[in-house]
This record gives structure tokens, C-alpha cells and sequence, in this order.
């Protein structure tokens, strides 16, 4: 009888222990760098969303001639259009004209300063904002033209 060249049983086993190993490892880096790339896109919307509410208030704070404060809601207003923001348990809300932006940001320490004698004028506000572990500070001031507007502050 002719001996036919072959693996055996055991090369065999070998072989497919060090593949699945090989596999099981593909797979827990592939996992892992899933994650990360949540992760890291998570982080960037956030991010994204953190300097667009800066840019879009700072817009604000400069476009509108008359901005009042009232409890947890910042009027902007002009002869031509307004815009209200809400401060609520879901974020900070933008509502212009029929469009709602959403900023869900974890927001604390909401301060503002009114103007003397013109209730609700308001002149500075300042919120911290977390992210990740860390407070950042936001602040806006509102610089009136007119000097019959300008008085002094009343900080609240």
C-alpha cells in the first residue's frame, strides 16, 4: 500500500487553534476601535455643538438692538425679527422664527445683569457649560448705541 502525503490530524488542529486565535483577536481590535470611533465622534459632535451656541449667541448678542431677560427665557428683538432662547431641564433652546435649534448641553450658574431703570434690559450673561470633566465659562455682553439706554447695572 502506498503512503499518501497528507497532514495529519493533529497539524490540523494546530492550524485552526492559531487561526481562531488569530480571528478573536482581529476581533477584539476591531471592537475596540468601534468604540473609539463612537467615542471620538461623540466628543466632536459636542464639541461642534459647544462653538456653534457661542457663535450663534455672540451673533445674537451683536445683530439684536433689544434683549430682555425674563425667568429662564433671553428675548432678542429688533424692528424686523426676534428670537428667544428657553434655559430648561433639556438644554438650551433657539427659537427663530419657526425653527427650534437644540443645544443639549448640561448648563449651570445662569447670571445676568440688567440695565437701571429699563427692566429686563439686559447688559451681561454668563453660564458654565460641562463638558466631559471640565466647566467651561460663557459670557456675553450687550453694548447699547444709544446713551439714554445706558445706566447702571443691577445684578441679579
Amino acid at each position: 500500500m502506498r503512503k499518501i502525503s497528507a497532514y495529519t490530524f493533529v497539524e490540523i488542529l494546530v492550524a485552526l487553534a492559531i487561526t481562531s486565535i488569530i480571528i478573536v483577536m482581529a476581533l477584539n481590535l476591531y471592537f475596540q476601535l468601534t468604540q473609539t470611533n463612537q467615542r471620538i465622534l461623540k466628543d466632536y459632535d459636542t464639541n461642534a455643538e459647544l462653538i456653534q451656541l457661542r457663535s450663534v449667541l455672540n451673533t445674537d448678542f451683536e445683530r439684536y438692538d433689544n434683549i430682555e431677560y425674563s425667568i429662564y427665557e433671553l428675548r432678542f428683538k429688533n424692528k424686523t425679527s426676534e428670537c428667544i432662547y428657553e434655559f430648561s431641564d433639556v438644554g438650551i433652546l433657539r427659537k427663530y422664527q419657526e425653527k427650534t435649534d437644540t443645544f443639549a448641553l448640561e448648563y449651570s450658574n445662569l447670571e445676568y445683569k440688567l440695565q437701571n431703570g429699563n427692566t429686563g434690559m439686559l447688559t451681561h450673561l454668563s453660564f458654565n457649560v460641562k463638558y466631559h470633566k471640565e466647566i467651561l465659562p460663557f459670557a456675553f455682553y450687550k453694548d447699547y448705541q444709544n446713551e439714554s439706554n445706558i445706566n447702571k447695572q443691577v445684578f441679579k
